[in-house]
């Protein structure tokens, strides 16, 4: 009896081992991957500007292209030195290194790498003097690299040697200016640098300029203190302006006392007298972050605070969960019950601006009806596993566990505000876990499951290639072969495709999308018109609104008109009803086509409400009123999974680009100089090439400047309009550039560049500007070879009439001597 009792004992100490075993083994399996996002570890790097700090870099963990990471400028003065200051936290740095390459990154100038670091106010520092031999005005790539016990880290400035700039005199204004405005004694001081305009509105902190009122510069009565201070960010400047970027964080109180934050970046373009800075241009955003703190449910929806009425959201098909995006952070809200989850966010509580930082994107793909949601999220990464990447990250965030899973990531080595040109375009995953990117101007499939890619078009024109608002279907022109001009539209989730094509003596051209159905137009041969400065508009015959299946949804045509300029937004389409003269058209009045859409079919939407205390905020209504009032805030895990690392090809093609700079960032791309110029002079901003040097910038023109005509290039002075012939003659000295439609004013920058400009002025007849002063032009007649002044309001009368044909060129990069 004893014995059987020992053995009895021991079996169950066999089964109760093996239960807590299998127990263990299964915990392990599903919760001990489940985590909190690794705190940030790259440090940051600034530049020390006369006792205040600037640019503020932040630390990528691969090299990047140099000219597609373009985040800030230093500029050189005739010392050439440099004093970077390094805030590691908690990361060791053990050295700092430095290359200094031309704009495009292809040829390294001089490299340097200190080891001995000074220490400075709790930071690391490093001094040095640059030895090249800079070309003035002329920008170059700074790679910087910070040997770190996490790895190495690398950070990207970009470098111009200017005389006379003030650098130091600007920051100090800036920092001024905003921590002036928290205070109404001390911001009366900012009155005189303003333009107010009262009208009437009430107070939208998302969108406060230089014609806002002091009331609103001060931030009315939401009485804000300074969160996380500001470090300015130069992003352009010159001998006669500078523009400069804050991003800082505030906190206000609302009603309940409950701290509210916000995100705010501000724009500077200032212009330095010796009496005193002017300030040319000033913008303000501020952004609510979404925060458990105060979030605010009624019966009229979720009160999003202050914040772009611009609300990437999304819900399942009963309005049982809705997800949206704010400040690069992602939430679902279940209006039955309160739930609100906390899907995706860099953010942690007690952070800095590593993770606070807002260089990403999300895009919501698909919200199921169990809660689970698809999205993707591209841009830099700010912490985490792939911490110090620019990139694109797949995610599939699963209800019943809470977790966040990553499915695949695609790296790529250039910055947010490159990279979202092209994925904010297109980034779409099917329902069989397909990835579907337009990148570079190629049509990606990515297959998540089994981690591979292949490219299903290519040379794609992104002017050419619309998608639907869910991104399902794409519609592009096909450049190439038997069907080349004509339409291929594809459905991602059945990879169906079709190809439109018109009938004889008719072209097709994508427009965009209604809903998931296409709209195209039908452009008779001859209707594209070419005007005088060279500009080709297609006057379309029929616009035709079609379903993937070939249903014709709608067809308009007006008889005698062509349909010009169509715009699609979410409740109609607006177009321009044009007549021909001559070789352009000319507007005769609007028209549109309302979505057929219902109206009820939404099953939530935006609308704006107004509070004396915080001015004009969002709010997400739903079909369904909400049934409760305080929020169940739950917070998800991130699930540390397999390496689904896929490397495509993103580089960027060499072709001709013209990328436009304004409010402290990338405003556009134009493969048309003079389109570029033209914009950026409505933008104030300015206009660099694939090289990255200066074709314009807004307000860096001498007063007055004459070329001598024997340092004009010989083909330059043959003033021939033929831009193959030009082009042929410079050779490798320059590339010649077409600035027609652009006003007198903007191309005499050129000259003022030492770049002579070739005018039309009539039929047959040309001339070349090679200088101006406050009255007069000097134009070289290549017929005769004599130079003559003529009036500037002549000038600009005789230019006009011809068309303003104006033809310059840049000179092409040469190593400095």
């Amino acid at each position: 009896m004893k014995k059987f009792l020992c053995r009895l004992l021991l079996l169950l100490l066999v089964f109760a081992a093996g239960v807590a075993g299998t127990a263990f083994l299964l915990n392990s399996e599903t919760t001990d991957d489940r985590s909190d996002m690794n705190n940030p570890v790259l440090p940051e790097v600034m530049i020390d500007v006369g006792g205040i700090y600037a640019n503020r870099m932040y630390g990528y963990a691969q090299e990047m292209q140099a000219d597609f990471t373009r985040d800030s400028v230093t500029p050189l003065d005739t010392s050439k030195e440099l004093k970077f200051v390094i805030n590691g936290y908690d990361t060791k740095v053990s050295s700092l290194a430095y290359e200094i390459r031309t704009s495009d990154g292809m040829k390294v100038l001089e490299n340097r790498k200190i080891k001995n670091l000074g220490e400075e106010d709790g930071y690391l520092t490093a001094s040095v003097t640059v030895n090249s031999s800079l070309r003035v005005n002329q920008e170059y790539s700074m790679q910087i690299t910070l040997e770190t016990s996490k790895g190495a880290a690398y950070y990207y400035t970009r470098v111009v040697s200017r005389s006379g700039l003030n650098v130091d005199q600007y920051v100090k204004f800036v920092k001024s200016f905003y921590e002036k405005s928290m205070d109404k004694a001390s911001a009366e001081d900012l009155t005189s640098y303003l333009e107010p305009v009262d009208t009437g509105a009430s107070a939208n902190y998302n969108d406060v300029n230089i014609n806002s009122t002091f009331n609103q510069i001060s931030w009315g009565s939401l009485s804000p203190q300074i969160y996380k201070k500001g470090i300015p960010v130069i992003k352009d400047i010159n001998e006669t302006t500078a523009s400069i970027s804050l991003e800082y964080q505030i906190m206000a109180r609302d009603g309940d006392s409950a701290p509210e934050i916000y995100d705010v970046t501000e724009f500077y373009r200032m212009r330095y007298t010796s009496s005193r800075i002017m300030l040319l241009d000033f913008e303000r955003s501020a952004s609510q972050v979404f925060d458990e703190n105060n979030i605010k449910i009624s019966q009229d929806g979720l009160l999003l605070g202050v914040r772009s009425r611009d609300v990437e959201y999304m819900t399942n098909e009963t309005a049982g969960v809705a997800a949206f995006v704010q400040e690069g952070d992602l939430w679902s809200f279940d209006p039955e019950d309160g739930k609100t989850i906390r899907i995706f966010s860099f953010r942690r509580d007690e952070g800095d601006f590593r993770d606070a930082r807002n260089q990403h994107n999300i895009k919501i793909i698909r919200v199921e009806d169990n809660g689970d949601v698809d999205f993707v999220l591209y841009g830099y990464m700010n912490r985490g596993l792939r911490e110090g990447y620019s990139g694109l990250c797949v995610y599939h965030y699963s209800s019943d566990q809470n977790v966040v899973e990553e499915k695949v990531f695609i790296p790529t080595t250039e910055s947010y505000e490159f990279l979202k040109e092209d994925l904010g375009t297109l980034s779409y995953v099917s329902k069989n876990n397909q990835l579907f990117l337009l990148f570079s101007g190629k049509l990606y499939r990515v297959d998540i499951d089994k981690g591979d890619f292949q490219v299903m078009e290519e040379q794609i024109n992104p002017s050419q290639f619309v998608v639907s608002d869910t991104n399902a279907h794409a519609a592009w022109t096909i450049q190439e072969g038997e069907n080349a001009g004509c339409i291929k539209e594809i459905q991602f989730d059945t990879l169906d495709t079709r190809i439109l094509t018109g009938a004889a003596g008719q072209s097709v051209k994508p427009v965009g999308f209604m809903n998931e159905d296409l709209v195209y137009g039908v452009v008779m041969d001859g209707d594209a018109l070419t005007d005088d400065d060279g500009h080709v508009t297609e006057g379309i015959h029929t616009l035709r609104i079609e379903g993937f299946d070939g249903e014709i949804k709608k067809e308009y045509h007006q008889e005698g008109l062509y349909i010009t300029n169509v715009t699609i937004g979410s409740t109609l389409m607006e177009f321009e009803l044009s007549a021909k003269q001559g070789n352009t058209y000319v507007v005769q009045k609007n028209d549109n086509i309302m979505n057929n859409k219902k109206a009820g079919e939404t099953q939530a939407e935006v609308e704006l409400v107004s509070n004396s205390r915080t001015g004009t905020q969002v709010r997400l209504s739903f079909s369904s009123a909400p049934e409760v009032e305080e929020a169940l805030v739950v917070y998800a895990k991130m699930k540390s999974g397999d390496e689904n690392k896929i490397v495509l090809d993103t580089q960027v093609p060499q072709d001709e680009i013209y990328y436009v700079y304004a409010k402290g960032g990338l405003d556009s791309t134009f493969t048309d100089p003079g389109q570029a110029v033209k914009h950026a002079d409505d933008l104030a901003g300015v206009v660099l090439n694939r090289a990255q040097q200066y074709v314009w910038e807004r307000g860096n023109k001498k007063t007055k400047i004459t070329l001598n005509i024997e340092d004009v290039p010989e083909v330059m002075r043959t003033g021939s309009m033929d831009l193959a012939a030009l082009q042929q003659g410079m050779g490798d000295q320059g590339t010649v550039i077409d600035l027609s439609g652009c006003t007198l004013d903007s191309v005499l920058y050129e000259v003022s560049a030492q770049r002579p400009v070739i005018a039309k002025t009539g039929n047959n007849t040309s001339v070349v500007i090679i200088g101006y002063d406050e009255y007069n032009t000097w134009l070289y007649d290549p017929a005769t070879g004599e130079t003559q002044p003529y009036g500037m309001n002549d000038s600009t009368a005789l230019f006009e009439k011809a068309g303003n044909i104006f033809v310059s060129y840049i000179e092409n990069i040469k190593d400095p001597t």
